[in-house]
This record gives structure tokens, C-alpha cells and sequence, in this order.
């Protein structure tokens, strides 16, 4: 897929199918299992945790071995207590991090949590067997709406008087971040960025609706062209009320390369930043308006900006940078602005680097939200 689009790993194949019903009035026993995620070259796989304590590490004889560097040898122990599980680290170079915090002592886990060591990232289920296969099944319809939304994203375009790259990482819970550019027509170029409010299959598909609205440009007797009219009649289109509540925000811009001005129209929508040629302070392009879907009949605003040569647009979803530190600090967008200007690194295309700098700042293991980044390159 373009773009180094960041999917999930699909491993329908390799899990274990938990169908056995207990017979009628027997309970079934809780089941506990470690999923491991793919990463540097090991594929993913499913290790049931039984009554003897399982031992992780680079070690070969090892209950299941990691085979890295970052990995000691004896890493870290699970074992059964009751109807829980307690991990303890064994005294590891580099820890044993539980959902973004090192395991000081023997520590609980809750279903869900997520274990790193080193560069793997372990998920910890638990449940009956009947109710984990329920789960299987609805976690695989939400891996096939998130690649669905993946593949609506649009190709880079690496030449040009516009030139696009991205990248986008789907958060463990699907969400709704969607993004669209193109031509309108042989002068006109158009790009916008949403984000559906919430997670899961109901925001997912209320972006895709939105963004196939977007591409094929089929909102009746509406200039694609106009920002403004663009949002409102998006806006009459989507109101939450027919809509299962949910309501989405949205950035969109339209670029005329003969008169070098973008007219852009935000709803709800943090701002897109500007970087002029050589770096600088990244300029906010905002406007205040409410999102779409929450208040109907509203008269949506747009404003012109003249872009010099060689600029740069940055726009990105607040999963960029609404994360969480190793430390624990929530941060904010001010904190992702300095890096904007920042120059770039020969051989790295800039959403790549940004993406970086994102994960450098973030605790360790994956990401709360759904991060998109997108740059244009005006020549």
C-alpha cells in the first residue's frame, strides 16, 4: 500500500479459534493467553499461559523466547494467582513495561493490558472460552473497517506544484481520523483532513462515508472549490442526529497555484500550519466554527492566505499529539509546534520524521489514538 500506511497485523490464521462450549451447567474455566505482535521479523502468535509460571526472555529454553538484544536473557515470569495473572520482572536490563509504565514488583494484569519488552509488545487476554471468541470475531470485523479506511487514503504525489506524502497509524481502538487530496480540476487543488468524534466501528464508518463524499465530490450544487460551501453543506448532510450522535471535525483548503492563495475553511478543527521556505514559526491557519453535525444552519466562514515559495502545510489529527509521556504528562499541541519548523533530515520524507519525533515523545508501546500526518509541498 502507498503512502507507508501503518496497518495492524492480520493473524486470523494464526490465532487459536476458542469455539468449545462447556457442557449446559458447567461453567467454563477462565482461559489466559499472551498475544504477541509482530515486530522485527517474528511473527505473530498466541501463547496460552497454563498453571506452570511462563518464563520470557532471549534465553532459547525459554517458556517463549524473544530473540533481541533488548530482551535479557530471563526477562520477566507470569504466573496464575487465583483468577489473575502476575508478571515480575527478573531483574531485566531494560525492564518490563506495563502499559507504559515499568512493573516495579509483582504486577497484576488487568485483560487488555499490554506488556513491552524491548522492541515486542505482548497483549494479555482473559476471559471463557465462549466470550473470547465472541471477541475474536468482533476485533477481526474492526481490523477489516480499519484496512477498509486505509485504503481510501490517497497515493503520494512526489512531483508537481503540489507535492503530498502522509503517514497514518490506526490506534489499537479503531477510530476515526480520515484525509483526502486531489485536483479539481486543472488549476485548483484540494486537501482536507477530519476526525470522527469516538472510537470504534461506528466512527469508522462515518469517516469512510464522509470521505467517499469528498472524493467523488457528490454533495448536489455545492463549488468544491468554496470551503465554506463545502462545510455547510457537509453540515446538512451529516447532522448527528441521523448520524447514531456522532458528529466529526474537519480542516479544508482549496490552493490556486496561478494566484499562489489557499482559501481554507476549518469546523471544530484544530488549526493546519504553515512553515514558510527555510523554516521558522509555523503559522496557525484557523478559523472559528463548530463542528459538523452539531448545530444545523450554521453559515460556515472561510479566509485566503497567500502562500510563499517553497512553504510547507502541516496538518495532522489530535492523535498527533494528545499523548501521554513515560512520565505521565498529557501533552498538548504546543508541545508538537516547535518541531514543525524543525529542518529536515536528508533522505527522510517529513511525516516520517514528525512520526518520530510523536513516538519519541510518547511512553513507550502503541499509540492512544489514531495519528495522521500529512504535508504539502508548495513549489
Amino acid at each position: 500500500m502507498t503512502g507507508d500506511a501503518t496497518q495492524r497485523h492480520d493473524a486470523e490464521s494464526e490465532r487459536t479459534m476458542l469455539r468449545r462450549a462447556a457442557p449446559a451447567g458447567v461453567a467454563e474455566p477462565l482461559v489466559h493467553l499472551l498475544d504477541l505482535e509482530a515486530a522485527e521479523g517474528v511473527a505473530a502468535r498466541r501463547v496460552t499461559i497454563g498453571p506452570a509460571p511462563l518464563t520470557i526472555g532471549r534465553a532459547p529454553g525459554s517458556g517463549l523466547a524473544l530473540p533481541s538484544q533488548d530482551v535479557s536473557r530471563a526477562h520477566c515470569v507470569l504466573a496464575i494467582e487465583g483468577d489473575a495473572v502476575v508478571v515480575t520482572d527478573l531483574g531485566s536490563t531494560n525492564g518490563t513495561i506495563v502499559d507504559g509504565r515499568p512493573a516495579a514488583g509483582p504486577t497484576r494484569l488487568a485483560p487488555g493490558a499490554r506488556l513491552r519488552l524491548g522492541p515486542f509488545t505482548l497483549v494479555y487476554r482473559s476471559g471463557r472460552a465462549g466470550d473470547l471468541a465472541r471477541a475474536e470475531g468482533v476485533e477481526r470485523d474492526l481490523d477489516r473497517a480499519g484496512r477498509y479506511l486505509a485504503a481510501l487514503l490517497p497515493p503520494p504525489i512526489p512531483d508537481g506544484p503540489v507535492r503530498a506524502d502522509w503517514r497514518f497509524v490506526p490506534s489499537a481502538k479503531i477510530g476515526g481520523d480520515g484525509f483526502g487530496y486531489g485536483w479539481l480540476d486543472d488549476r485548483r487543488f484540494a486537501v482536507w483532513l477530519l476526525d470522527v468524534s469516538g472510537h470504534g466501528a461506528g466512527s469508522a464508518l462515518l469517516a469512510a462515508s464522509v470521505m467517499n463524499v469528498l472524493r467523488a465530490r457528490s454533495l448536489p450544487g455545492v463549488d468544491f472549490a468554496d470551503p465554506a460551501a463545502v462545510l455547510a453543506a457537509a453540515n446538512e448532510r451529516f447532522q448527528m442526529d441521523a448520524q447514531g450522535g456522532l458528529y466529526f471535525s474537519i480542516w479544508y483548503g482549496v490552493f490556486d497555484p496561478a494566484t499562489r492563495l489557499l482559501a481554507f475553511g476549518c469546523a471544530g478543527q484544530h488549526p493546519a500550519f504553515l512553515v514558510a521556505g527555510g523554516g521558522g514559526t509555523p503559522a496557525p491557519l484557523w478559523l472559528k466554527n463548530p463542528a459538523i453535525g452539531l448545530t444545523p444552519d450554521w453559515s460556515y466562514r472561510r479566509a485566503e492566505v497567500a502562500i510563499p515559495a517553497a512553504a510547507r502545510l502541516h496538518l495532522f489529527s489530535d492523535g498527533a499529539f494528545e499523548v501521554e509521556t513515560a512520565d505521565g504528562r498529557q501533552l498538548t499541541i504546543h508541545d508538537i509546534l516547535p518541531h514543525l519548523g524543525e529542518p529536515p533530515v536528508p533522505g527522510l520524507a517529513e511525516p516520517e520524521r514528525l512520526l518520530r519525533t510523536v513516538r519519541g515523545l510518547a511512553r513507550p508501546g502503541p499509540l492512544d489514538d489514531d495519528v495522521s500526518i500529512l504535508t504539502l509541498d508548495f513549489h
